[in-house]
């Protein structure tokens, strides 16, 4: 075998930044804007230039964009565009946003900014985006939104198929990766539920590894030609699943286990350790 499997390790060098803090305006089953206090907040533009200044000089590699949602699932990003430019032009930081929702309008101006990828999360059933994200949108919304950045010519457009969102139980997975398919897109990460205190979802179990697997085999199935990648929000609670879902497909992995990588070596893939988020490569 001739094949090379990714693995990330993005750590201190490639943090996560909130541009509304831990503010919010959804009540997401699976979230509560739990992740967002993990996130480094910085709440204007000169607040996002002095973070992205001070991790430049410390030798950082990039950081993820992102913050909590308005009203209509987008994450708004327009005001930070002067500042996006500005790290772009005197910085060597690589940028992966995740805007939500955002209008076709804008989404121009945030291609134009220089941000190196999207992340976009992608549904395949409306009544999982009712009940999770207690949103009124609808699956189309937010292929859209991908159709809508790859025809701005965005570099990178990496949608994200959330594994067991709907409370660890499969939603309309599969559904989302036939939505892609006519899409093609070079990059598709596949994340999965966590059991997260302080959500409605805190008592609801993680989707099996079996589930899992059998959502990479789907993916790899329908889109032969993406770059298939399991990303870092997932459930640790069993690992034992990870070499068998890597052999289903995967080319990259997120912080993968000690015996995942073992497993993949054993069989003949070459290792790649890439410091960076896994959407930007």
């Amino acid at each position: 075998m001739n094949r090379a499997l990714d693995c990330y390790y993005p750590g201190k060098g490639f943090p996560s930044v909130s541009t509304t803090g831990r503010s919010c305006s959804l009540s997401c089953r699976h979230c509560s804007s739990r992740y967002l206090e993990g996130m480094a907040p910085a709440t204007d533009p000169e607040e996002l230039l002095s973070f992205a200044h001070a991790l430049s000089e410390a030798g950082g590699e990039g950081f993820l964009l992102s913050g909590g949602s308005d009203g209509s699932g987008r994450v708004r990003l327009e005001r930070f565009v002067p500042a996006i430019k500005e790290i772009k032009a005197t910085t060597t930081l690589r940028i992966n946003a995740h805007i939500g929702l955002t209008p076709r309008e804008e989404l121009g101006e945030l291609v134009d900014s220089g941000i190196d990828a999207f992340s976009v999360d992608i549904y395949g059933d409306d009544e999982t985006i009712r009940e999770v994200l207690c949103l009124d949108a609808k699956t189309q919304d937010y292929i859209s939104v991908v159709k809508g950045l790859m025809d701005l010519g965005a570099p990178i457009v990496a949608p994200h198929v959330c594994i067991g969102v709907r409370g660890g139980t499969l939603g309309g997975e599969m559904a989302a990766l036939r939505m892609l398919e006519p899409i093609s897109p070079t990059t598709l990460v596949l994340i999965s539920f966590m059991p997260t205190k302080g959500t409605a979802y805190e008592s609801r179990p993680p989707p099996s590894g079996e589930d899992v697997i059998s959502v990479i085999r789907g993916a790899r199935a329908i889109l032969p030609r993406t770059r298939l990648l399991l990303g870092c929000m997932r459930s640790r609670r069993d690992r034992a699943w990870e070499p068998e879902a890597v052999f289903a497909g995967l080319d990259g992995i997120v912080m993968p286990s000690t015996e995942t990588v073992r497993a993949a070596s054993a069989l003949g893939y070459t290792i790649r350790k890439k410091d960076v988020c896994c959407a930007l490569g």
